[in-house]
């Protein structure tokens, strides 16, 4: 970690404005020095992080090296804090800045806090040897690594589980006892990592289970748990209002909503007894076979919950499989039984038998090994270098090992992961924005920071790091999740080097004075506006140093927070409240910016509007949708920012203008939430000519759009608004995206009218894999011209006049999900044999009057089908039958009514 935060602070040194301002003060052979000495530093960390130091002496060298480089870090900021921006290639209007800001204390004493800290590396490097750091190049740093090879995507959810088959049955054997006709829980106890969520999940999602229980409810427990939160997630997955409190009517209508049906219930990881004896009023027990089914690491929580009930205790796997597990995760991708060179056999065994039969271990050191060459070299290397220990410490060891083994700014990707609850499945795309405003990806040649960030993910996935849980059609990662005893390795670090901590209550704010990230959890949320406004007066006065701050409410005072680069959270500007948003335009450090703005009239949001330009290095910028129907626009001198990358801005109501025809935003990749401007049509369409994804709506002449589409040739994804969508008149074809765009979403905003727009193949890129087409003014089936798009995935089709759809043998080759929404005059469809042959999931939502389709059995590899209708109960009953009659091997078939 300290080797990372070296490496960001000499591409600080090295930013040319910096230079030229520490140049005009006079102390930039000091700065070069200075300079030249990290290096220096640089490299002895790199070798005491090769061979593993575990001496406490070296510990705190490195600590003391981490500690310097942040000061050095705060000094720059600070220089930046107090000299205006300057203007690109003007050298005479930094000598005028030099003139206005010398004669500031921050400046004046400039010189002498460069001798303190160049005082301060002469004590480091003399210690350094009394800390026996003394020998560069040696140990495995110079080891080639192997390249990332992607998962395929269905590599998702859990790691794939080998050697719980018996497992498995038998525990789907006590859910489904008709003996047992009482409620009863069934539980599943073994220690982290041993694979208890795994194999639920496989339970849970087994045909058998699904064909036997009328409702099923999935609930992830924390160590911190909230029962107001884990009572709202139940009621969402039964269909009724959330609970608000824990108030006895309320429970009730979470006991009536589960009475007389047959459910199960999993709660997933449980950690204390005090749960049970909370929530069991809620479950009824009709004695109709209904479960509660937990996973634990303590016997005494499954003995709480039934004392009649016998635990499962889950077994660590044998040897056989253990040694079949990590192959897999050595060898990605290749055949278990043929991957794995002879030699390395042998010394396979070796890896598999120290791992004691616990998954979690072996998916991480098989991953750490497919990391490194496939030689005997190599692996002989990393075995000697491994500190085995005891069986009760083991899993920990073996993923500290595979941590330490992590590239220097990876460990810092990897250290974020402390930020987020536990389960939670994360979006990756803000994550890996977030990455990049820290300053983690370095620019490599030819890749954007973006492609270096989702190669990052890729390296963690391999190394089983993190679970994927979800990939986009490319295989991209969009959602991941990480293992508890993973994540808890990532908090211990993070803490450990003052990276990162997080809150749950007041008084944790003291111990956080020097950390440069700080996350409020988010069960926390519930306080009284007095309560906030003195945690927000806390954190302001505690962490004078903050990089991070992650949020659920606005922060009091937080424009104190000068260094602040990520601001992450929900804030509210209302009259009378201490959170005044001009304050905003004070904190000029910042890079990514995710907020939910609830405000009280148009003045405070133009007031935050207006001041948001002071955030000069701003490279994400992504606002929630209000509780106030407002008109969100952004001042021009945000478009004007070379740093931007990331803009999402809210797409319901009037949503903001684009950027004006001066803008050349050549970093800028992402843009959703924008109209076009009436001067694009004079003065010409702003420069965007790296944007990958582009959600805009028509406001004026639809030429201007169709302009502005001509000049991006890196389009992967596009969503146009607007009045009369002018299908016939855009020729996807003449676009220099035409081969990459793989996402297309085009919505007419006007109602259905009577007349009808032509379709045709070639409207369409030939690559495309998601298309979703909203109020498609057209009569005819759209289904012959669209089942010719050979690469389509998804489709998605909303809101026509079409009457009939047919489907031909052949056609949506690849097609994998298809939604049909609000398609108020369609009654019939026919799918021929050998349509849709990939086809898993099919949802038909508020088609009122389409029967059910002639053929729908053809689907033979449908796994989901979910059917709203505004029929009523007896008549969506009727409709289940017979979908289940048709489709016996569709595993879940769900008919709900739209109220």
């Amino acid at each position: 970690m300290a080797e990372s935060v070296v490496s960001f602070v000499l591409v600080k040194l090295a930013d040319a404005f910096v230079k030229e301002v520490m140049r005009l003060h006079g102390v930039s052979k000091q700065v070069e020095k200075v300079s030249r000495e990290l290096t220096r530093i640089q490299a002895f960390l790199k070798d005491a992080d090769t061979k593993r130091i575990v001496n406490e002496r070296q510990k705190q060298w490195v600590k003391e090296v981490r500690d310097l480089a942040y000061w050095i870090e705060d000094v720059i900021d600070t220089l930046l804090l107090v000299v205006p921006e300057k203007k690109p290639g003007k050298r005479e209007a930094i000598k005028r800045l030099f003139v206005k800001t010398k004669k500031l204390p921050a400046v004046h004493k400039l010189g002498d806090e460069i001798n303190q800290i160049m005082a301060r590396i002469q004590e480091i490097n003399e210690s350094r040897v009394t800390y026996g750091i003394t020998n560069m190049g040696e140990g495995i740093e110079g080891e080639i690594r192997q390249p990332i090879q992607r998962l395929v995507p269905t590599d998702v959810d859990e790691p794939d589980i080998i050697g719980f088959d018996e497992d498995k049955e038998k525990i789907i054997s006590l859910l489904l006892d008709e003996k047992t006709t009482r409620r009863s829980v069934i539980s599943i106890v073994g220690t982290g990592g041993l694979g208890k969520t795994t194999l639920a999940r496989k339970v849970y999602n087994s045909e058998a289970v699904k064909q036997q229980f009328d409702m099923r409810i999935w609930v992830t427990i924390s160590q911190q748990f909230q029962l107001i939160d884990i009572l709202q997630n139940i009621a969402e997955q039964v269909r009724i209002p959330k609970p608000t409190n824990l108030s006895e009517h309320q429970l009730n209508n979470l006991y009536q909503s589960l009475t007389n049906k047959k459910y199960l219930v999993v709660l997933d990881d449980i950690w204390t007894t005090d749960l049970w004896p909370l929530i069991e009023c809620i479950f009824p027990d009709a004695k109709n076979g209904s479960r509660i089914f937990i996973t634990t690491r303590f016997l005494n929580v499954a003995e709480e919950a039934d004392p009649i009930s016998v635990p499962y205790k889950l077994q660590f796997l044998t040897e056989k499989p253990s040694l079949e597990l990590f192959l897999k995760k050595a060898f990605p991708n290749q055949n278990v039984n043929e991957g794995c060179p002879n030699d390395l056999y042998e010394i396979s065994k070796e890896f598999a038998k120290k791992c004691g039969g616990l998954p979690l271990a072996l998916v991480v050191l098989g991953g750490l090994l497919s990391r490194k060459p496939a030689s005997y070299v190599a692996w002989s290397r990393m075995k000697q270098t491994m500190n085995w220990v005891n069986d009760g410490e083991r899993c920990f060891a073996i993923i500290n090992t595979s941590y330490e083994d992590l590239p220097f700014a990876l460990k810092s990707c990897f250290m974020y992961f402390a930020a987020y609850p536990e389960d939670d499945r994360i979006d990756v795309h803000s994550l890996r924005h977030i990455w990049i405003a820290e300053g983690f990806i370095p620019q490599e040649e030819n890749k954007t920071l973006e492609d270096t960030a989702e190669n990052f993910l890729e390296d963690l996935a391999q190394r089983s790091m993190i679970q994927v849980t979800a990939r986009n059609f490319d295989g991209s990662i969009i959602r991941r999740r990480i293992h508890d005893v993973l994540r808890d390795l990532a908090i211990e670090k993070a803490k450990e080097c003052n990276f990162l901590m997080t809150c749950s209550k007041i008084d944790d704010i003291q111990n956080c004075s020097e950390t440069r990230r700080l996350v409020i959890n988010h069960g926390i949320d519930k306080l009284t506006p007095k309560e906030k406004e003195l945690y927000g007066q806390k954190i302001a006065s505690a962490t004078p140093n903050l990089r991070s701050l992650w949020c659920p409410w606005d922060v009091p005072n937080f424009c104190q927070l000068r260094y602040l680069k990520v601001l992450n959270g929900s804030h509210e500007f209302y009259r009378g409240s201490k959170y005044k948003p001009e304050k905003f335009g004070e904190l000029s450090q910042l890079r990514y910016v995710k907020v939910k703005l609830v405000v009280e009239s148009q003045v405070v949001l133009y007031n935050f509007q207006t001041f948001i330009g002071g955030m000069r290095f701003l490279q994400t910028l992504n606002i929630w949708p209000s509780n106030f129907d407002c008109d969100l626009e952004l001042p021009d001198c945000i478009w004007h920012l070379k740093t931007l990358r990331h803009v999402m801005l809210p797409n319901k109501g009037r949503i903001a203008l684009g950027p004006p025809s001066s803008a050349e935003l050549i970093n800028l990749q992402t843009l959703q939430g924008v109209t076009n401007r009436e001067s694009w049509e004079v003065e010409g369409v702003p420069k965007l000519p790296n944007v990958k994804k582009l959600m805009i709506r028509n406001q004026f002449k639809w030429d201007t759009i169709t302009t502005l589409l001509g000049t991006l040739e890196h389009l992967t994804g596009l969503t146009i608004e607007g009045d009369d969508v002018p299908l016939t008149m855009i020729d996807m074809s003449s676009f220099p995206f035409y081969h990459g765009l793989q996402y297309l979403n085009l919505e007419d905003s006007q109602q259905p009218s009577h007349k009808n727009i032509a379709l045709d193949v070639t409207m369409f890129p030939i690559h495309l894999t998601m298309l979703i087409l909203k109020n498609l003014q057209r009569r005819e089936d759209p289904m012959p011209v669209l089942e010719k798009l050979e690469n389509l995935r998804y489709l998605r089709l909303e809101g026509s006049k079409f009457q009939q759809m047919y489907c031909h043998n052949g056609g949506f080759s690849q097609l994998k999900i298809l939604h049909l929404q609000k398609l108020e005059e369609l009654e019939e469809w026919k799918i021929e044999k050998g349509s849709m042959p990939m086809l898993q999931e099919l949802l038909v939502y508020d088609c009122p009057l389409l029967r059910v389709p002639d053929g729908l059995q053809h689907l033979a590899v449908l796994q989901e089908l979910t059917w709203y209708s505004n029929g009523d109960e007896t008549k969506n009953e009727t409709m289940e039958n017979e979908i289940r009659s048709i489709c016996k091997h569709v595993l879940s078939v769900k008919v709900r009514n739209l109220g």
